[in-house]
């Protein structure tokens, strides 16, 4: 699959981590959250760890994966800041896409296509 030849080795799974975060910082304000049902989360916490996760698996120079990581991080924290829609995408559609990137990156980094 293209996905797995464009994505260095060992990046999957952090990406996925990346993606789960940000889904969890959305979850945190969305009416139907799912994750404060499994325990809760600091958001301030969240953000750090997306961050910290971001400089771990974008280190290099900007490439065309790396601009839309980076893109998908500023979203989420615009619709953390209080945005309603973003380029056309609702904080319910938007959830959903970091929720099933952070599956598909799981699923790469086990092997599985």
């Amino acid at each position: 699959m293209a996905t797995a030849r464009i994505i260095p080795d060992g990046r999957c799974e952090v990406l996925s981590d990346l993606y789960l975060t940000l889904w969890k910082q959305l979850d945190l304000i969305s009416r139907e959250n799912k994750w404060l049902e499994i325990g809760a989360a600091d958001p301030d916490e969240l953000k750090n760890r997306a961050e910290t996760i971001l400089k771990e698996c974008c280190p290099g120079p900007v490439s065309e994966l790396t601009s839309v990581i980076y893109k998908d991080f500023e979203k989420t924290q615009a619709f953390i800041e209080g945005a309603s829609e973003i380029e056309g995408t609702t904080l319910d559609v938007f959830k959903d896409y970091l929720r099933d990137h952070a599956l598909r990156y799981a699923q790469l980094s086990s092997g599985e296509e």
